[in-house]
């Protein structure tokens, strides 16, 4: 389960931790700027690069030559990465919801200028987390759990992210480097070879859906529609996601898909 954002920490994967540990071995990572890992004060602490070797680092300490990897939307560059750079590591690749690549109107509030007032979306801006870092975190809380009977999902949103300050946040916000979409698109084509499962919420959207598709024609990997469900499917839903991300690994040990054989659903 891959470091997420570092708004939060790896316990954001508790709902499928438990399930899949026992059916295999499961290792969970705090991203560097929460959670137990460290907050380097600079921004180049927190590229691409380097949380690709953090990963890396972590494999070799737990002695797993290779492992079945699982991105949650933002970090999917990540993955990506991993896949490229490191093929013989990523035994199998899991895009959840994938924020592969820059969107204007998400990257637009973040490197706009102070405002005198930061409403709905204008609050992704650095400006305003060091303003009122505690009011983003309960706003984006809110915005993502916000369908009914969320408020514990809300509340430990609120708890990671108040594990970091807005500073931290920032470097990692600016230095992690998302990738463009048609060098994502090329490198999905061209370089990953391991089984591959995208999925894609079927109810609302925080994040643009038109993603999901094309990152599973590229890799030739399976595409999940969640049905009427969504956003954040893992956390408000996780029996239905658990199944899913089980059948795909058992397929995946058991050799009834493997890498550019694998079959669309």
């Amino acid at each position: 389960m891959l470091p997420p954002w570092a708004l939060l920490t790896s316990r954001m994967w508790r709902f499928q931790i438990p399930y899949l540990a026992r059916h295999f071995r499961v290792i969970a990572i705090d991203p560097r700027g929460n959670g137990r890992s460290d907050r380097p004060p600079r921004r180049e602490a927190y590229s691409r690069a380097a949380h690709v070797r953090d990963v890396i680092a972590v494999l070799d300490a737990v002695g797993a030559e290779s492992a079945m990897m699982v991105s949650a939307s933002p970090r999917a560059a990540l993955l990506l990465a991993l896949c490229v750079e490191h093929p013989e590591r990523v035994r199998a690749a899991v895009f959840i919801t994938p924020q592969l690549w820059i969107e204007e109107g998400f990257v637009r509030p973040f490197i706009s200028s102070p405002r005198e007032r930061y409403d709905g979306m204008n609050k992704m801006n650095p400006h305003y987390w060091r303003q009122d870092y505690r009011g983003f975190v309960e706003w984006f809380a809110r915005w993502t759990a916000s369908y009914p009977h969320s408020t514990r999902l809300a509340e430990e949103t609120v708890r990671h992210g108040l594990e970091t300050d807005a500073e931290t946040l920032i470097y990692a916000t600016t230095g992690f480097g998302m990738y463009a979409r048609e060098e994502a698109l090329r490198l999905a084509r061209e370089e990953v070879r391991c089984p591959v499962l995208v999925t894609q919420n079927g109810g609302q959207a925080k994040y643009p859906k038109h993603t999901s598709g094309p990152l599973a024609k590229a890799t030739g990997g399976r595409l999940h529609v969640f049905e009427g469900l969504g956003p954040v499917v893992f956390a408000r839903w996780p029996v239905t996601m658990n199944i899913v991300l089980r059948q795909f690994f058992e397929d995946v040990r058991s050799g009834a898909i493997s890498g550019r054989a694998a079959a669309r659903t």
